[in-house]
């Protein structure tokens, strides 16, 4: 059970994150030639102290963004058109070129960012493109594989790079939909925007009122608005059967409004996990979309609780039946991110 407590994520659902990789075909024109040097002084350029994230070791593991190495010929302006690779395909590093600097805000380890792509394999063959689709799509540099992780951080709003990532950091020996097993991917990304974090202040954290709603039996929050709480199970009295929310605190801040994305901090535990309870709060903020988590109007600093019922089995031959068990989130919202 304690594997489905993980994430607020049960509720906000698969919340999209799809990626699978990915970029895709058409276009006109966008040298190599001219890229090369600026790669190399972006290389150098990298200012790590403009992020909270060092990640310097493993951008330097793991990346090489020199422009020397064996990158397939992009062409087109509105679409890139990637053609097939020559030469010899990385083993280790993903490879990373700047076909177009952008001028916009920098991309930090981990965020989540707006962006176009096509994707090809080594041989030019497209395997996916944002830019086909007709709309860039948001995800988070966490949530993808390894090279797109590694090559678009420290990147900028405005960028058009092309990587090529080997297979040990992209699907490995897995296929992977349209990607044979051990494939060198290429990509052209345009950086459109990059999330920005605003996390409120304490005061109005700090302030939300108390509600005084009942919860349901068994669920006991403590701890005032603002600073962990703790939640208490008594696994003695049946489990919740019915999905729903209850506000704890009511926040001060701003009414979430359903093309936001949220920050919030869980404490998570449930009915059938003997007394475990797992904390995000000693680490970065989580972020879920507005609509997915179906938290419109919700207000900044207010602290929820969620029970998710979780059907018990009927008893088959010679077995008892599981009894059912519940899933519970105390949320605190604590601020909202916006692209720019």
């Amino acid at each position: 059970m304690m594997s489905s407590l993980r994430r607020f994520g049960a509720l906000v659902g698969a919340a999209a994150l799809v990626l699978g990789l990915a970029a895709c075909t058409d276009a006109t024109s966008s040298s190599s030639s001219s890229s090369s040097s600026s790669s190399s002084s972006a290389a150098a350029d990298i200012d790590y102290s403009a992020c909270s994230t060092d990640d310097s070791a493993e951008q330097n593991t793991n990346v090489d963004r020199s422009g020397t190495g064996d990158f397939p010929a992009v062409s087109g302006d509105d679409t890139p058109v990637i053609a097939a690779g020559s030469g010899s395909e990385p083993t280790s590093k993903v490879l990373v070129k700047t076909l177009k600097e952008g001028d916009g805000a920098v991309v930090c380890p981990g965020a989540t960012i707006k962006a176009n792509y096509v994707g090809a394999l080594w041989n030019g063959t497209v395997f996916d493109s944002s830019f086909k689709k007709g709309q860039p799509i948001d995800f988070s540099l966490d949530r993808v594989v390894k090279g797109w992780g590694y090559g678009l951080a420290h990147t900028h709003v405005g960028d058009r790079v092309e990587l090529v990532i080997p297979a040990s950091l992209g699907y490995g020996s897995q296929a992977a939909g349209d990607i044979p097993a051990n494939s060198t991917l290429v990509f052209v990304v345009d950086i459109v925007g990059v999330a920005t974090q605003n996390v409120a202040d304490d005061s109005v954290l700090s302030s939300a009122v108390a509600t005084g709603e009942e919860l349901p039996a068994g669920i006991t929050v403590t701890g005032e608005p603002g600073a962990e709480p703790t939640l208490t199970i008594d696994e003695s009295v049946s489990a919740p059967t019915e999905q729903k929310m209850y506000t704890i605190y009511k926040g001060t801040g701003e009414a979430l409004t359903a093309d936001q994305t949220v920050l919030y901090k869980q404490v998570v535990g449930g009915f059938g996990a003997k007394g475990q309870t797992q904390s995000s709060w000693s680490q970065d903020v989580l972020e879920a979309p507005v609509a997915q988590a179906d938290l419109a109007g919700v207000t900044v600093g207010s602290r929820i609780l969620i029970v998710v019922p979780v059907q018990g089995q009927d008893a088959q031959s010679g077995q008892k039946a599981t009894p059912t068990q519940a899933t519970v989130f105390v949320v605190d919202i604590v601020g909202t991110s916006s692209m720019q």
